[in-house]
Parts: structure tokens; C-alpha cells; sequence
């Protein structure tokens, strides 16, 4: 599954602000003005690797599907599985959020004796949640396929989309676990569990299962065997979860000792920030959980209304009008889960400056990794679309406002997840479900009337909100901003490469596919040029 774009956990502070007034000794291992910059991109870049094979998988899997199926069948799927995630969202509870934030900031503070309370706390409810969860889905099987498969029109019945939603349910508790597992995993800043088991294994295998549904020639199989990948991937991740807490054990009881001073065990305990027990892990954890929903709500839930609204075939030209966008996530996730621990541990030791570095540095990595596909999509959009057959080319439009709202929104970085780490998760949550909120009510006014571009203006309008209210709130309660000298050359390498130069060449030159091709291979050049020259100013030494 995508992964929650990217997501990651932090205290509940109290109104009256953050909670600077606990002071905390810093740990030897992170002293101030040591931003961890190198663990980070170690991190990020077993993450790109990933993200990258992801990335392949996924937009394999869209074409695999639109080229092999009429489009109601694949608007079909691809709603189903939108409202699979959906529920996989409230399923899990938001959980592996507070386990990533616990176990990173009992870690900082010497306080680990801890960490297996806040495991205790997460697994068995995220269990009961997921199992209900497809109980419900289940049992409301017939008349959620009565609402998909209302605009069908080459032979998708109610009945083939009831079954759908069935076997998906099945995979739901397995999908939540997963999640919560590999997120209890980061929080050991362990990457390569979630790499390995949710970026490389799961979605690869999953296109192998559509196109064996396809060589099969029925849209029958789909839905199973997209499913099926979930059950070894939880399997996976439990044992490899399971190896880590034990190495991790094992290396606590064969070193010093390293016992909590009173300072940093009364931050732990600390009623703002969420006690080390059941009760205070989700009296943390709920604010995020319910801001989570509102994350894959914003990203799925349009799929959703156009298949009801318009019918699956604009469902599907719709979804592969945004697969680009979803490469540019799980590259915005690559980045968002290497720094996820370190900024938690920043914050945690009040060493702001450091966590300061880290935010812009990333943001330009992040800049550096995203702009040229988004630049290059509102470019090439028409030609991009092609891959997926001619019938849809309609969604260049969907493909052009979100380029632009995307180029926005990797500007402020990963301004959430910073949000989030200072203490404020239910500043977050509110700024969530208020970008919610707006995409609901912009989708239900303009895609009667506009269809997928509609859509597109909601989405667009949400991503616009998640991201500069944050950035306004940080600057204001932290000081802190993406802006910096690595930012802006990030930028301008960037605009030039990707946009300026095969915008330029396409106006003089016209639209062939020769000069596109050369035109992106003197992007390359450039962009290889301004790297080399600027790779001080944008800390790429420390990849």
C-alpha cells in the first residue's frame, strides 16, 4: 500500500505550547549541533532504493491493468482497492505513529525499559480494530457494490464487485498489522524491514499477481491476487520485527548500564506528552490516528466519489492521470522516514538548530528527487499519458494542476512531520481535517460538473492547505523553515534542467519525440553539472 504519504509521529502538546520548559539533558550520542545529516541520508538512501522499485511496480501495475481491461473494469478496481485503503487507515488506528515516536524518543532518553509496554499497547488493538473493520465491510459488501458498479457499462456487474470487496476485507487485518509492525521497526530506526518487506516485495509481487490476471484474462483475479502479497508480508514483518526487539535486547544487557536521569524520566512521564503505558500511548496516538484518516482520505477518497459520481471509466483515466504523483510520494516517504527519528530525537534533546539543518537539507534533497518528475509532467503530460493507451490522454489536465500543487508542496518539505515533532500533533490533526473537509466539499461541488478536473482542483486545494498552514505554524511557534541557500539552488537546478530547458527546445524545436528525448538528456546534463558544483551547498557529501 502507499504508503501513508507521509506520516510520522509526535507529542500531544497542551495549549498552553510546546513543552521546552521540561529541560532534558542531551544524550552523548546526538549532541547539540550534530544534526545526524549522515544517518539520514544512509537512511533515505535505502529508502530511495525502494521507493524507486515501488515506484516501477506501481506504475507497471497501472499499466499492466489499463492496457489489459476495458476501463470500467479497471475504474472498478481501482475503487475498490482506494476504498480498501481508506479502511485500512481507520483500521490501524494511526498506531505505528506512536510507536515510532515512543520507541524513538525512549531510545534518546535512556528510558528503553519501556519500549515493550508501548508494543503491548499497539498490536492487539490494531488486531481487534482490523478484524471488525472487515466484518463491516463484509457485511456491507452488496450495497457498497450497488454505489460502485452503478455506471458500469462493459459487463461489470454488483455481483463481481460484491465479491471484490470481499476478498479484499480478508487481507485488511493482515495489511494493519503489516503497518503497525514495520512502523514499530523505524521506530528502532530499522529501514530495511519497510524497504524490503512494504517497498520491494509486496507491490512487486502484486504486479506479478495482476499480470498473471491478466495473461489469464480475467478481471476476476484481480482483486485476489493483489490481496494475497499482504499474508507473507505480514509474516515477514513479525519475524523480522521480532529479531530486531531481541538483537536489541541482547545488546542492552551486554553493555553499561544506562539508566534515566530524574530530568529525562519525568519528560517521559510527562502527562503532555503521552505516558509509557497503554493509556498514554493512545491518549497520544489518537489525534494522529484520526489525522492519518484524513491523510489517505485526501489521497483516495476523490477515486472513490468520480467512480460514484461519474462512473469507473472516469475512475480510471482519473487514477492514471495520478500515478505520477504517487512516484513522487513514495519519494517524499523515502526522505520522511530517515529523518522521522532523527528530528523525534532532535526535539526530544531541545536542540533545535540541528533539527533546523535537517529540515532544509531534506527539503532540498527532497527538491532534487521530486521537482524534475513534476516539471517534467506538466511538460510532457499528454505524452506521459500515453503509456496507458490513447483513451487516456483526458486526464493531462488532472496531470498539470497537480504537478503544480505538488511543486508547492515538496517546497515546504516535510513541514508536517516537523509540525508534529515539536509537540503539536493536534495542531496537525486540525489541519488535516480541514484539508479534508475542503477536498470533500470542492470534489461534491465541481466533479458533477467538471468531472476528473474537478477532482484534480480538490485535491490540489487540500495539498495546498496541508502544507503551507504547517509551514506559517512552525515558523511562528518553532522558528523554523525550509528556506536556505541549499533550498533555493535546489530550485533553481531544478526549474532550469527539467523545465526551462525542455520547454524551451519543444517551443523552438517542436514536439517530437527526438527532441523531448534530447531535450531530457541535456536536462540530465545539467542537472549532473549543477550537482557536482553545488554539492557543498547542498550537503550531498553526506549521502
Amino acid at each position: 500500500m502507499p504508503m501513508p504519504a507521509i506520516d510520522v509521529a509526535g507529542f500531544e502538546a497542551s495549549s498552553a505550547g510546546s513543552y521546552e520548559d521540561t529541560p532534558v539533558p542531551q544524550p552523548a550520542e546526538a549532541p547539540a549541533g550534530s544534526p545526524g545529516l549522515t544517518r539520514v541520508a544512509r537512511g533515505g538512501a535505502i529508502n530511495l532504493f525502494g521507493a524507486f522499485i515501488s515506484a516501477a511496480a506501481t506504475l507497471g501495475l497501472t499499466v499492466v491493468i489499463t492496457r489489459s481491461f476495458g476501463r470500467s473494469a479497471v475504474g472498478t478496481f481501482f475503487v475498490a482497492t482506494s476504498l480498501f485503503l481508506i479502511v485500512e487507515a481507520v483500521t490501524n488506528l494511526g498506531a505505528y505513529n506512536g510507536t515510532i515516536y515512543f520507541i524513538a524518543r525512549l531510545r534518546a532518553l535512556n528510558a528503553e525499559r519501556r519500549i515493550p509496554a508501548i508494543i503491548r499497547a499497539t498490536l492487539i488493538p490494531v488486531a481487534v480494530s482490523s478484524v471488525i473493520g472487515a466484518a463491516a465491510v463484509i457485511a456491507f459488501a452488496h450495497p457498497l457494490a450497488g454505489l460502485l458498479a452503478g455506471h458500469t457499462s462493459d459487463g461489470v456487474s454488483s455481483a463481481a464487485v460484491a465479491s471484490t470487496l470481499r476478498v479484499l476485507a480478508v487481507a485488511l487485518p493482515f495489511a494493519a498489522l503489516a503497518d503497525t509492525m514495520l512502523g514499530t521497526a523505524r521506530g528502532y530506526h530499522e529501514m530495511r524491514p519497510t524497504v524490503v518487506v512494504d517497498r520491494i516485495l509486496r507491490p512487486s509481487f502484486q504486479l506479478l499477481g495482476v499480470a498473471a490476471a491478466a495473461a489469464a484474462g480475467t478481471s476476476a483475479l484481480l482483486a485476489p491476487l493483489w490481496a494475497l502479497p499482504y499474508l507473507p508480508a505480514t509474516i515477514t514483518s513479525m519475524i523480522w520485527l521480532r529479531q530486531i526487539v531481541r538483537r536489541h535486547d541482547v545488546r542492552l544487557a551486554a553493555g553499561p548500564a544506562a539508566r534515566p536521569t530524574a530530568l529525562a524520566d519525568a519528560a517521559v512521564a510527562d502527562n503532555r506528552h503521552g505516558k509509557p503505558n497503554a493509556k498514554g500511548f493512545w491518549r497520544f496516538t489518537a489525534p494522529r490516528s484520526v489525522a492519518s484518516v484524513a491523510q489517505i482520505v485526501i489521497q483516495r477518497l476523490d477515486i472513490v466519489l468520480v467512480g460514484i459520481i461519474k462512473g469507473p471509466v472516469d475512475a480510471a483515466i482519473y487514477t492514471a492521470a495520478t500515478r505520477f504523483l504517487v512516484a513522487g510520494q513514495l519519494g517524499n516517504a523515502a526522505i520522511s522516514m530517515a529523518a522521522q527519528p532523527q528530528l523525534t530525537k532532535l526535539f526530544a534533546i531541545r536542540d533545535r538548530s540541528s533539527a533546523n539543518t535537517v529540515y532544509q537539507v531534506t527539503t532540498a534533497w527532497l527538491i532534487l528527487l521530486t521537482w524534475p518528475l513534476y516539471l517534467l509532467a506538466i511538460v510532457f503530460g499528454p505524452s506521459v499519458l500515453a503509456i496507458f493507451g490513447r483513451s487516456y490522454h483526458a486526464g493531462s489536465t488532472v496531470m498539470i494542476i497537480l504537478a503544480f500543487a505538488m511543486l508547492v508542496a515538496t517546497g515546504c518539505g516535510q513541514v508536517d512531520m516537523v509540525l508534529i515533532t515539536t509537540g503539536r500533533s493536534s495542531w496537525s490533526l486540525v489541519n488535516g481535517l480541514l484539508a479534508m473537509a475542503i477536498n470533500i466539499g470542492v470534489d461534491l461541488a465541481l466533479i458533477p460538473r467538471l468531472g476528473i478536473t474537478g477532482a484534480a482542483i480538490g485535491w490540489a486545494a487540500a495539498i495546498a492547505i496541508t502544507n503551507l498552514v504547517p509551514l506559517v505554524q512552525v515558523a511562528v511557534a518553532e522558528r523554523v523553515h525550509p528556506f536556505g541557500p541549499g533550498m533555493a539552488a535546489a530550485c533553481a537546478l531544478s526549474v532550469v534542467s527539467f523545465g526551462a530547458i525542455p520547454l524551451g527546445l519543444r517551443i523552438l524545436a517542436g514536439p517530437t519525440p527526438a527532441v523531448s528525448i534530447g531535450a531530457i538528456a541535456l536536462g540530465c546534463a545539467v542537472m549532473a553539472l549543477g550537482l557536482w558544483r553545488l554539492h557543498g551547498t547542498l550537503h550531498l557529501s553526506a549521502m
